[in-house]
């Protein structure tokens, strides 16, 4: 898959990448709430790709960028709105069944001590791979 024309969304592609990375490494240490934690921030950084990508002009991009701050851009509920706003197509069925499971993901998984079952990580990661690679293919 090549990358993203626009520099904002691949520089946002290319952190999805290393962010699921880094989530699959500790998933398979057992470190199951950092790893779902990272894997939840690899698809917030997908969906604002998603956004920039579809976004042609520079002075758009950058007010998109500017918006991503706060907490609002950390909610999945809020990027996907974006996207759809920016002339993104609805989800297909089957994204849409994973992008409920993983709405559940929030930064406060940093605060978090312990760690989540591993057949919850397990299905927050199947989830999060269906969105990144069906997003991967929207790039």
């Amino acid at each position: 898959m090549a990358l993203p024309t626009a520099a904002e969304a691949r520089a946002f592609y290319q952190s999805a990448k290393q962010r699921w990375l880094d989530a699959r490494f500790l998933l398979e240490e057992g470190r199951t709430t950092g790893g779902v934690y990272l894997a939840g921030y690899a698809v917030e950084c997908i969906l604002k790709a998603l956004i920039l990508a579809s976004i042609g002009k520079v002075s758009g991009r950058r007010m998109a960028l500017a918006s991503f701050r706060g907490a609002k851009a950390h909610d999945f509920g809020w990027l996907r709105t974006e996207y759809l706003d920016k002339g993104g197509p609805s989800f297909p069925s089957e994204i849409a069944k994973w992008f409920s499971r993983v709405n559940s993901w929030n930064t406060d998984l940093r605060y978090q001590p312990g760690t989540i079952k591993a057949r919850e990580a397990a299905a927050m990661f199947e989830a999060a791979q269906g969105i990144l690679e069906w997003a991967e293919g929207r790039l």
